[in-house]
């Protein structure tokens, strides 16, 4: 059904989608996306707040292995085991089969979405052979641990620890340990925006880019994009509420660490790109946050998808602008990391020239 949706003319997916096509700020929600939201609540599969964790797993990998990426380029794939300090968690280490055997390649560090809570490597496998096949780059899918069997701050810990093990270990991976960059969608956009601001404190040496896709970077919560997008979006301030005490109390929200805006060294963070949705609880969190690393004197590349939602990542195989915008953001950073200098795209927009664009549900 999800291939069909796409295929399906413009007029008759937007007549499908009735009411789920939400409209905000003269911006329609994606077509493909509004009638995978309906067919979702017709069908029971919408989300409820008396879910359990173990549903919501077994949904989000279904929802990816559907929706999701998947890349029938060449791209070779192997699983890797990282010590923690207190265990070992798993990883998968990508490298674009274009490339040479002996090849030194850019890395990318990248961390799955899922509040901290859902997801892993294998449901992204997907999008981190397309990243490694578009971008030409080497990724690292990282399967830190999740809530609620292990708290805050374990997976950021976790993320540190896989951070530092590919600068230990880059010449074994065949990667540049000058050119390591982190990345995230969600909360871990969250994961990759803590070590992007706390490296250096931790004797690390910083990553040389970010690439993070609507990125939590404030948990304290206090923007109107959290209060307006309530209903017919994969991400609600409901499906926030079910989130966030199974991974972190509230009292360790003000917490920079997970809070990565709050960080109090901001010039310190590498040069960004900020892929963003315009159907998003998090827009304004992550557009305040690309303000505040540019007023601090940091490289900033800013792009707003507005007809895009939250979990665009997650459905990128059968809405082709979803793809897209990952496209050019990996594009971006991979020309980042070679270059040593900033990569634009043409078309994006400032986060100042986009703050008056992203839309809001009525």
């Amino acid at each position: 059904m999800a291939q069909a949706i796409g295929i399906l003319p413009e007029a008759v997916r937007r007549r499908l989608a009735g009411s789920a096509l939400l409209h905000a700020s003269g911006v329609a929600l994606d077509s493909r996306t509004a009638v995978l939201m309906r067919a979702a609540e017709r069908s029971g599969r919408a989300f409820r707040p008396d879910v359990t964790v173990a549903q919501l797993r077994k949904s989000y990998a279904r929802m990816n292995r559907v929706c999701g990426l998947h890349e029938h380029r060449a791209v070779t794939a192997r699983d890797v085991r990282i010590d923690t300090g207190d265990g070992t968690i798993g990883a998968r280490l990508y490298r674009p089969g274009s490339a040479g055997t002996n090849a030194v390649l850019p890395l990318l560090v990248y961390f799955h979405g899922g509040g901290y809570v859902i997801g892993d490597v294998e449901s992204y496998d997907g999008l981190a052979r397309f990243f490694a096949a578009e971008g030409g780059i080497a990724v690292l899918s990282a399967d830190y641990r999740l809530g609620p069997e292990h708290r805050f701050p374990r997976g950021h810990e976790d993320a540190f620890a896989a951070f530092a093990w590919v600068q230990r270990e880059a010449a074994a991976l065949g990667t540049d340990p000058a050119r390591i960059a982190v990345g995230g969608d969600s909360a871990g956009g969250g994961l990759a925006a803590a070590i992007g601001a706390f490296a250096h404190e931790r004797g690390l040496v910083p990553p040389a880019y970010q690439f993070l896709i609507y990125p939590a970077v404030d948990a304290r919560g206090d923007y109107p994009s959290r209060r307006s997008f309530d209903h017919g979006l994969p991400l609600t301030s409901e499906t926030i509420a079910w989130f966030a005490p199974r991974y972190a109390t509230r009292e360790h929200d003000a917490a920079a660490l997970f809070s990565p805006l709050l960080a109090p060294h901001p010039e310190r963070t590498p040069p960004t790109y900020l892929l963003a949705a315009g159907f998003d609880p998090l827009v304004d969190e992550g557009r305040v946050y690309a303000d505040r690393l540019r007023t601090s004197g940091v490289d900033v590349t800013y792009d707003l998808r507005p007809a895009l939602s939250h979990a665009f990542v997650n459905l990128a195989g059968v809405v082709p602008e979803a793809r897209r915008a990952l496209r050019d953001g990996i594009r971006a950073t991979a020309a980042a990391l070679r270059s040593g200098t900033r990569a634009t795209a043409t078309g994006l927009r400032s986060a100042a020239e986009a703050s008056t664009a992203a839309p809001r549900a009525r």
